[in-house]
């Protein structure tokens, strides 16, 4: 389980006349995250620099990517990513926009501006609990009905269709962790979940 982002964040940071225009948002599929990026920079046509980094799906398996856009090397992407990467948050995007301004930072000075425009953005949003889900389809006899529902219930499963013929099935969404060794007897297409 991770947590998602509820809404989108912004946070605007200027060090040294340099502005750090930061975004956050919900990223699902690597798609959404290019599509915002573009977005940015039509939105920005003339900032120097979007760095970003993403995380996507469950915390163990998640996709990750980072980009410095020109700045030196491991002084923006990183550090946005390694805020993420420190969190329980997932299926989220930060990225900053900068602009310069006139003076450089140095790439301590760099490294610490865009971490703590990732962390400010962090700190402002809301999040809402994820757990990833699955489908499985179950078979029982009428009299199992009530039991079978007992279990699915104990489990924190969630009936999503039921059909009646010459046994009862059932279609239910579950944990993707769910220990579904009370449901063995039950269960269809064993194997190819």
């Amino acid at each position: 389980m991770h947590k998602q982002p509820a809404n989108d964040g912004f946070f605007e940071l200027i060090e040294k006349r340099s502005r750090f225009i930061t975004y956050c948002q919900k990223v699902s599929r690597p798609e959404e995250f290019k599509q915002l990026l573009n977005s940015l920079k039509k939105q920005y046509p003339d900032a120097r620099h979007f760095c970003y980094g993403f995380r996507i799906g469950p915390l163990n398996s998640a996709l990750r990517g980072f980009s410095d856009d020109g700045e030196p090397n491991g002084t923006a992407g990183m550090p946005i990513l390694n805020v993420i990467d420190h969190s329980d948050f997932s299926d989220v995007a930060i990225i900053v926009v900068r602009y310069f301004g006139g003076t450089k930072l140095g790439t301590g000075g760099l490294a610490r501006a865009y971490s703590e425009a990732a962390n400010s953005v962090l700190k402002l949003m809301q999040w809402v609990d994820f757990e990833e889900k699955k489908e499985i389809k179950l078979l029982c006899q009428f009299q199992q009905e009530h039991q079978l529902r007992y279990l699915i219930k104990q489990l924190g499963g969630v009936i999503k269709s039921i059909e009646y013929s010459q046994e009862v099935n059932l279609s239910i969404s579950i944990a993707e962790d769910a220990d579904l060794s009370t449901l063995a007897l039950y269960r269809l297409n064993q194997g190819n979940d």
